[in-house]
């Protein structure tokens, strides 16, 4: 069973049946661009995994918007897998950019939806590889704006959860991807407490389903791939460690 649509993003009422938006499927550049410098540099300036979880929180708002028109639940079991990726880059089996066809993904409902999925792999696979997860999140921010009919509620809650993120996980060089961010965190109605996470997302990683969802990978398959641990069990001493022994 893919992860449920937050109270915060059903309680926008943001279904809106109408397209009210110019579309290309062949050029995405008026749907993301002019990047928005201010917000970018904003986006610099907290850690890796706050990017990470900004880009997830973005994009359960559009993957959201266009329930009623895409009822495919491939995307919501992409962002489960994603948001299992916060923890650990070795909770994802199959890639979204690689393994779904994305010819089978076409108009301005699917492919926006695709394309959300695209950036937050985008945004994961940066921090993964220590670059600029920021870079993918600056775009599904604007995407969200253009694709969202009134996008006010999305942009309130995009600024309370930034100054959420940018006091409690700031941007450090010598610890770059910085602590796991729970879910919950962009939750605006949480009362969160960084001294939650490793409840929180042992809660969370006991929920999902490696049988169920296919971007899920297999215990067996992660420690055969190096993980380090046991599956689907989160010490956040353990991840303290690892992020300074990198």
């Amino acid at each position: 069973m893919a992860v449920s649509t937050p109270q915060h993003v059903r309680a926008a009422s943001i279904q809106d049946p109408i397209i009210r938006y110019k579309w290309d499927d062949w050029d995405l550049r008026h749907a993301e661009l002019p990047v928005d410098e201010e917000f970018y540099s904003r986006l610099q300036g907290i850690s890796q995994r706050a990017d990470m979880a900004f880009a997830l929180g973005t994009a359960e708002w559009i993957v959201y918007r266009f329930n009623l028109m895409c009822d495919d639940l491939l995307p919501r079991e992409y962002l489960e897998a994603a948001w299992a990726q916060v923890v650990h880059w070795r909770y994802r089996s199959l890639n979204w950019d690689g393994d779904t066809n994305s010819k089978e993904w076409s108009g301005p409902v699917r492919m926006a939806v695709w394309r959300a999925a695209a950036l937050t792999e985008f945004s994961v696979t940066e921090a993964e590889q220590d670059g600029s997860p920021a870079r993918g999140a600056v775009l599904i921010a604007s995407l969200a704006r253009h694709v969202i009919g009134d996008p006010a509620p999305y942009e309130h809650w995009r600024e309370r959860i930034m100054k959420r993120l940018e006091t409690l996980y700031p941007f450090h060089a010598e610890d770059a991807l910085g602590e796991v961010v729970p879910r919950e965190a962009l939750d605006p109605d949480f009362d969160f407490k960084p001294e939650q996470t490793e409840l929180l997302v042992n809660r969370f990683l006991a929920d999902l389903d490696y049988r169920v969802n296919p971007f899920l990978n297999a215990p067996q398959r992660m420690l055969e791939q190096g993980f380090r641990g046991t599956p689907y069990v989160f010490d956040i001493d353990k991840d303290r460690k690892a992020r300074h022994n990198w």
